[in-house]
């Protein structure tokens, strides 16, 4: 699969080597997250997620849109007793906690950043999971895992820092075991071209403000979900969930500008102009949001069974 380099970051990663384009991620992402955690408590919710919420009615808070998603990951990833659960990118432990804390499993993340995985340890010494769960600070490409070893593995807002595509997914397709299930929640490009990719705002986003960032069409991340031997059991559009989520961290970044400016001169400007970029670009759909949900072999779960909710009323 001949990929299209979308963005001027992309085409340098294609330059590189798969070892430094490694490094560059390792080094270029981490930057980001590697600022204290008291910054993103004043601008995500209480569990700190990342991502996007999923809002029943737009008025609903950030709090109740991300319990929500919470909820939504653990009853797609149906973790049973002794399952090992493997969360890629996992942050300050948003879903990696909440799933340790609403299941029975044994948890592993990762994180590039080591701000994050402190964090993520002493809220799960706090929370009483610390027993079941494990995070080490360490790019996706050196975990050294026996095959079919995983029960499940999550990315949330991860997979977009992840030029290298094709090898993740292969590498997934052996690391899980049969009846294992994969979840992505992250951004992608529609096929359709609407604006211009290339821009100064896409780049300061992609490089400037997080590191990097790699954009691909839906349809190429399915495919290669499928070549790595899995099957999509539902995609789920969220697109608008993002823009809103968004339009909440602004507000916060509008009302907490003092306070993070104290802690890290700089750093509200640019959480608030790649947050109000990044919301524009939702809004109009020049960037899509997918939730997917793929199982290897027969799956443990059935979407088709899955409530939907009637006009007028609640499922």
């Amino acid at each position: 699969m001949n990929a299209i380099a979308h963005t001027r970051a992309e085409r340098e990663a294609n330059l590189r080597s798969a070892a430094d384009q490694r490094e560059h991620e390792r080094q270029a992402v981490a930057a980001h997250y590697e600022h204290s955690p008291e910054i993103f408590s004043l601008v995500l919710d209480s569990r700190l997620a990342y991502a996007t919420g999923v809002y029943e009615d737009p008025s609903e808070d950030l709090e109740t849109a991300q319990a929500r998603k919470y909820a939504r990951i653990a009853a797609k990833l149906d973790i049973r007793p002794g399952q090992r659960v493997l969360d890629i990118g996992c942050g300050w432990g948003s879903n990696l906690l909440y799933l340790a804390q609403h299941s029975e499993g044994v948890f592993r993340g990762i994180t590039l950043s080591a701000q994050q995985r402190e964090e993520a340890l002493r809220r799960a010494r706090a929370w009483g999971v610390a027993d079941r769960v494990t995070i080490d600070v360490c790019h996706v490409e050196d975990l050294q895992l026996a095959p079919e070893s995983f029960d499940a593995i999550l990315f949330s807002g991860s997979i977009v820092h992840m030029h290298n595509r094709p090898a993740i997914h292969e590498w997934v397709g052996r690391t899980l075991k049969p009846g294992g299930r994969m979840l992505i929640s992250d951004c992608y490009f529609p096929v359709q071209q609407r604006g211009d990719r290339d821009s100064a705002a896409t780049e300061y986003i992609f490089v400037e403000a997080l590191g990097y960032c790699r954009l691909i069409g839906l349809a190429e991340e399915l495919q290669l979900i499928e070549r790595a031997g899995l099957d999509i059991l539902h995609v789920e559009d969220l697109t608008r969930h993002y823009a809103q989520t968004l339009g909440h961290w602004i507000d916060n970044v509008r009302k907490n500008r003092r306070t993070i400016e104290a802690i890290a001169p700089g750093f509200a400007a640019v959480l608030q102009q790649y947050m109000t970029v990044a919301r524009l670009s939702f809004a109009r759909r020049t960037a899509l949001e997918y939730m997917i949900l793929a199982t290897k072999g027969a799956p443990t779960v059935d979407p088709g069974a899955w409530p939907i909710a009637q006009k007028g009323g609640r499922s």
